[in-house]
């Protein structure tokens, strides 16, 4: 089974991959992570997005799609976290997995009001190392397994004047993109203002 996660930044992607992950053994490909992994390591890809995800941008399509079409082609099942994002992203993804023999199975695109998105990611803070997120709210910061040196921080696409860039860019260019899945017959939206437990139920309902 191969699924795409789609909605705006903030919508609950990243906690309901981990989620499916586990339940449904796919592999959780991240662009946001790779991309980060990739600044980490101040290679020529990551030096060249973070210019771009530091102004709240969203990465050229010939960057992203070199990097996830490789890292598609040595998996069997797949969650894509945040990919496609644009209507070039989704058309390069579908003649990639033809070439591979394989194919989309659900669309699931998370719905949340923006206002409500800006006062969330205006809240999120993210490990240097495992990439976790959480609120600033939070009781307590419990990481990923294998992560063994915390250190949180905000990210710069979490400040207030990206983030509201981003949510200008993402909705001018999601619309064009729901409509390509919708008339595919592959996307099925999840109203994700409610609880994490609410949004995994909705999900198993779709995927079961």
């Amino acid at each position: 089974m191969n699924v795409i996660l789609l909605g705006p930044p903030g919508s609950g992607k990243g906690t309901q991959s981990y989620k499916l992950v586990e339940k449904y053994q796919l592999s959780h490909i991240s662009t946001g992570d790779i991309l980060r992994s990739q600044i980490s390591k101040k290679t020529p890809l990551g030096i060249e997005a973070k210019k771009y995800m530091d102004k709240g941008e969203l990465v050229p399509d010939n960057l992203i799609i070199e990097m996830v079409s490789f890292t598609t082609s040595k998996l069997p099942s797949i969650l894509l976290d945040g990919f496609p994002r644009t209507i070039n992203q989704a058309l390069a993804l579908e003649s990639e997995m033809e070439n591979l023999n394989k194919k989309i199975d659900f669309v699931l695109y998370f719905e949340v009001p923006f206002e409500d998105l800006i006062q969330r990611l205006s809240q999120r803070i993210s490990c240097k190392t495992c990439s976790k997120t959480f609120s600033k709210s939070d009781k307590e910061f419990v990481c990923l397994e294998e992560c063994t040196n915390q250190e949180l921080y905000q990210r710069e696409d979490d400040k207030p004047e990206a983030i509201t860039k981003r949510m200008e860019t993402y909705k001018e260019l999601t619309q064009p993109l729901l409509e390509f899945y919708e008339n595919k017959g592959l996307l099925k939206k999840i109203n994700a203002n409610t609880s994490i437990q609410e949004v995994s139920i909705k999900i198993d309902k779709i995927l079961q």
